[in-house]
């Protein structure tokens, strides 16, 4: 599996011999919704919530497949094997070595402070903020479709990218990190796999995913959805505080307690022991691929735990840093963070130019996006659906 990290955005390509497996994998871990139990079995084990299809209803109308309501796992282990749901056809062409492409796993997490404000909060907040999430996922979704070619097609001897008419996509979303050695319970962490299964080309054919121009968008496509996810939670009356993370490219809901986010980033915390032993060990830093091999290597399965022990889990740690339900109800009515008055013109024009003199549109997309989150709204032509 080949995989291109964004912090909060992350792509996976997964191969065809391993699809079925895979939806099987994601589908294995749903529950039929009840509200406010959703990630919950009638036993109290943990579990999240149904796959929900992000794809033009008159494409999912073709295959066979109810655009409403809870996706089918037979419908999307199906696609994920190249084939027709409801016919068994085979959808897309066998290439030269007899395979027919795989999917496109993309993973979006919210910050943490976002994830930790859910955890904490009345049921009614956590609707709130799981519709911004939801509403960013699918607004990232369509401004990828948009934007970047995720069709390769041959005119002759030449080979172009081009955008795809629709996308076949289908969204997970889960609600806890894995466990880690140690742990009591797994931290709030809240986030949705997006597996694009295949393409429609403008020609209406289904064809697979180019992987390769996902990989080169991830960072901007990351920093789409931190835009649109500030910008819905600003829109409800949340404080947005930008310029957070490396090279300030992140945000943060204010007044969530910076110790209690990094009590609920027990994840980031094993990542970085076993870089500092990969370090001890080999006298260097570990690269890419060795840092995702040291995550596979430390992870653990998801403790399966019952509602209540989960938030009072959750409660004991936020007890420890002075942080509660009505803290994250009062961050509605406090007040906005100050941001400096340079001109975002000057910030990106500095974010741009810091590092390298020449850059692609797609940089300065990203920049633009990184230094005006929570600022300035933007649209797709995606049409919104309630979660």
């Amino acid at each position: 599996m080949l995989t291109v990290n964004s912090y909060v955005m992350s792509a996976a390509s997964i191969p065809a011999t391993r699809g079925g497996d895979y939806a099987r994998y994601l589908e294995g871990k749903t529950v039929a919704p009840e509200r406010g139990d959703y990630y919950l079995t009638p036993d109290g084990e943990l579990t999240e919530a149904p796959g929900r299809w992000l794809a033009d209803p008159k494409t999912l109308e073709a295959l066979g497949i109810e655009p409403e309501g809870p996706a089918n796992d037979e419908d999307f282990v199906a696609l994920m094997e190249g084939q027709h749901p409801e016919t068994g056809a085979w959808l897309r062409r066998a290439g030269p070595d007899g395979a027919r492409g795989g999917g496109i796993d993309g993973v979006f997490g919210a910050p943490k402070s976002v994830s930790t404000v859910w955890a904490l909060a009345d049921p009614w907040q956590r609707e709130q903020i799981e519709q911004a999430h939801a509403n960013a996922v699918e607004q990232t979704v369509a401004y990828m479709r948009e934007n970047v070619p995720l069709v390769r097609r041959r005119y002759g001897a030449e080979v172009v990218e081009e955008p795809a008419k629709d996308l076949i996509a289908i969204e997970y979303w889960h609600t806890t990190a894995r466990g880690v050695s140690g742990a009591d319970a797994p931290d709030p962490q809240l986030h949705s796999h997006v597996v694009i299964t295949s393409a429609v080309r403008a020609d209406d054919r289904i064809v697979a995913v180019a992987s390769r121009p996902v990989f080169r968008a991830a960072g901007e496509l990351g920093a789409f959805y931190r835009s649109t996810l500030a910008q819905e939670l600003a829109a409800q009356g949340y404080p947005i505080e930008g310029g957070t993370g490396k090279d300030g490219k992140y945000f943060e809901v204010a007044g969530v307690p910076e110790a209690l986010r990094d009590a609920f980033s027990g994840r980031s915390r094993e990542g970085e022991r076993a870089a500092d032993r990969f370090r001890a060990r080999y006298g260097r830093a570990p690269e890419r691929g060795e840092l995702r091999d040291l995550a596979l290597e430390n992870r653990r399965a998801k403790t399966l735990t019952n509602r209540t022990d989960l938030d009072r889990v959750w409660q004991e740690t936020a007890d420890r840093h002075h942080f509660g339900p009505d803290h994250a109800l009062q961050l509605l009515a406090g007040e906005r963070p100050v941001h400096p008055a340079e001109s975002v013109v000057d910030l990106i024009e500095q974010h741009l130019t810091e590092h390298r003199a020449v850059f692609e549109l797609r940089d300065l997309h990203t920049v633009a996006l990184e230094q005006t989150v929570g600022e300035l709204a933007h649209t797709t032509h995606s049409s919104s659906h309630t979660r």
